[in-house]
């Protein structure tokens, strides 16, 4: 099947007094990718930074001792003051703020062990290349 020949061109809102010629119609093509790559870009930069806020309060929770210092209610007290603050926002439900703080806590555990593991693994191979000395 033939694509016609007006597929190729651009639709334009406004066209008096314009000569869309090849050059203007890849240059328009451009601008909108770049504008697209613009957009996505912009949303990876919105998504990290919200994820690093979600870490920031679990690692709150967390090293506060929230619990502790504010009693056993003061997750759900704290969802609903956000919710209160920020009804528009759809982040703060007692549910997800209770994930925030299991996150921090799993990956917080997982980056201790680890370490501990290479310091491990490190004296050991520490302890290998040293000469053994004879007593």
């Amino acid at each position: 099947m033939k694509e016609s020949k007006n597929a190729e061109k651009p639709s334009f809102v406004y066209r008096d007094g314009m000569t869309a010629d090849k050059e203007y119609v890849e240059w328009l093509a451009d601008v909108k990718a770049r504008f697209r790559q613009s957009q996505i870009t912009a949303s990876v930069r919105v998504n990290t930074t919200m994820l690093e806020f979600y870490w920031s309060i679990g690692k709150d929770l967390v090293t506060l001792r929230a619990e502790e210092r504010w009693g056993a209610g003061v997750v759900k007290h704290f969802a609903l003051d956000m919710q209160q603050s920020f009804p528009d926002i759809t982040g703060f439900s007692l549910t997800n703020v209770k994930y925030m703080k299991r996150w921090y806590l799993f990956y917080n555990e997982c980056d201790a062990k680890g370490q501990r593991l290479v310091d491990q693994i490190s004296r050991q191979v520490g302890d290998l290349l040293r000469p053994n000395k004879k007593t």
